[in-house]
């Protein structure tokens, strides 16, 4: 047994872990098998790499790896070597395997096939979706931007407070609520932290902000609105006017856009270029 998974993840190998052994862990995103020599592509969060299986090395462990269908999650320990015909520039000799996870076979949708794949097939398989590198891009770009803003306004004297999310009435009005049981009694979701908000400026916090969940009951007629929707809600006391809260809300904006945009191999696998934007 591997006593470490991992050690380095794909991205992180580089030139001072060449001839040196490294362990690695992810997803077998494609084996291409020879006879005598085995190339198995290995996906992590980060990236791709690959192993490079030699049968004459260990016969077991060779028919042990190429026998393992795609998508099976494995641990490889080996040597690093340097390998300029390999797109990282690397590939790991192995020396030890231990298989972690066997998927099934076949799978009931790819992760990198470029066949077109049912909305409703990819719901029922969300957990192999969330493996494309287009969908993980979403999630990367989000954590960045949502840190950006975090990291903004608390550079900005804001402190970040956690309100209630079943609520007794509404705080807010012009939307409709969702209605929960709560212990024999009716309670609902959020669909603002307002009251809340307010309610803090009292206490002597002088500005809050949080990044939370909101739930609106609102009836709609297209498949992008949201029922459901993340927001960053801010609160400032002892302004001047409102200039300094949209003077804030602003910079936030272009910080958040900022961040968006280091996000390089995020947005080109979403095929989007986001231009220069500075406040109004």
């Amino acid at each position: 047994m591997i006593e470490k998974y991992r050690t380095h993840y794909s991205k992180e190998i580089g030139e001072k872990e060449y001839n040196n052994i490294v362990s690695v862990a992810g997803w077998i995103e494609d084996i291409r098998n020879l006879g005598s020599i085995a190339f198995i592509i290995l996906r992590d969060r980060e990236g791709t790499l690959q192993i490079t299986c030699l049968k004459k090395n260990n016969k077991e462990l060779f028919e042990k790896l190429v026998s393992l269908p795609r998508e099976s999650v494995i641990s490889v320990r080996g040597l690093c070597k340097e390998n300029e015909k390999v797109r990282n520039g690397y590939e790991i000799l192995p020396e030890e395997a231990e298989i972690l996870s066997v998927s099934d076979k076949p799978l009931p949708m790819g992760v990198v096939d470029r066949t077109g794949i049912e909305f409703e097939t990819r719901l029922d398989n969300r957990f192999i979706d969330l493996r494309k590198k287009e969908v993980q891009a979403i999630f990367k770009i989000r954590d960045k931007v949502i840190d950006s803003a975090k990291n903004f306004l608390r550079k900005n004297s804001f402190i970040e407070v956690h309100t209630p999310k079943i609520i007794a009435s509404a705080s807010e009005g012009g939307t409709d609520l969702f209605k929960v049981e709560y212990f024999e009694k009716i309670a609902f979701l959020a669909q603002s932290p307002q009251l809340y908000k307010q309610m803090l400026m009292a206490t002597g916090l002088d500005r809050v902000f949080e990044i939370a969940w909101y739930f609106r009951a609102e009836k709609h007629n297209t498949t992008r609105h949201l029922n459901e929707s993340t927001a960053v809600d801010i609160e400032m006391a002892f302004i001047t006017n409102e200039e300094d809260v949209m003077k804030i809300l602003e910079n936030m904006a272009v910080e958040m856009w900022n961040s968006a945009k280091t996000c390089e191999e995020e947005l080109e696998s979403l095929g989007i270029e986001l231009e220069k934007v500075k406040t109004p």
